[in-house]
């Protein structure tokens, strides 16, 4: 972690965004886990029109209209996410959490709906911190350049939100850019901009390690639980196969755990 902050206690608001594809959903599928683990209640939201985050946790609200709608109605993808504000109302009544799985391309959208309901003076008036994670992808240079975008639209609209660079070493570690690269140009201006700021490294879980669980709808509390040989039947892999994907992924877990729990008030994780 680049940066020591002191933890903030539950509950908060919890954003997860970025223009381009770069891990949101596998750190927001760990962000409700992590709550849950820690008994705490969330409302949990995504603007993914893959819906993933609902195949994982399952209990999300869809956020995105029908696309077919939107070009006859303008106004209908504004107010499609009006029911985040009335959350906001309902969490801060009863101390509950809220946790945003942004789709790809959205944030421009996104963005402009918190600024036009004042959603960061209403934040605050909630007494509800919002922190928001940007994954990104150092190797590719439009996801760098995606992130400042996010990073600069979020500052603009939500200045009192702590903001969480998180780099997504599924994208390759950054010691590998080659000096002068497009990649290289993006990554050094992404750094400049966000100097300062808490930046957490998301080691990366190959995909064949992952892939098996997310497709099958099984989230980290209850990969990490399952029995070898049940899982092997679920999945369609050998006993061993799983075993060394449950390695992997408690790896990951517990990795992350170590560093989220420096951001928000985490306790119960397995650091």
């Amino acid at each position: 972690m680049s940066k020591k902050i002191h933890p903030l206690l539950l509950p908060v608001i919890l954003f997860v965004l970025s223009q381009k594809t770069a891990g949101k959903t596998v750190l927001s599928t760990l962000l409700a886990d992590l709550l849950a683990l820690n008994r705490a209640q969330f409302l949990a939201f995504q603007t993914d029109d893959q819906r993933r985050l609902s195949h994982l946790i399952g209990n999300v609200v869809d956020l995105r209209p029908d696309p077919g709608l939107v070009a006859a109605d303008g106004t209908l993808l504004m107010r499609a996410l009006t029911p985040l504000h009335t959350a906001g109302i309902k969490a801060a009544t009863e101390r509950t959490s809220i946790l945003v799985d942004g789709g790809a391309h959205e944030v421009e959208s996104f963005t402009n709906f918190l600024r036009d309901v004042g959603f960061a003076e209403d934040a605050a008036q909630w007494k509800l911190p919002i922190v928001t994670f940007v994954p990104f992808l150092p190797l590719d240079s439009e996801s760098s350049r995606s992130a400042a975008f996010t990073v600069e639209r979020m500052t603009e609209v939500v200045p009192g939100a702590r903001i969480v660079l998180v780099e997504n070493r599924f994208g390759g570690d950054p010691t590998r850019i080659v000096a002068g690269s497009p990649a290289d140009e993006e990554h050094q201006k992404l750094l400049r901009a966000t100097k300062g700021m808490t930046r957490i490294v998301m080691p990366e879980i190959p995909r064949e390690y992952w892939a098996p669980w997310e497709g099958a709808g099984i989230r980290f509390l209850k990969a990490l639980a399952m029995d070898p040989t049940e899982a092997s039947q679920v999945l369609h892999r050998s006993v061993a196969e799983v075993k060394i994907s449950k390695s992997a992924l408690a790896r990951f877990w517990r990795t992350m755990h170590q560093q989220l729990s420096e951001i928000v008030e985490l306790p119960e994780g397995g650091r």
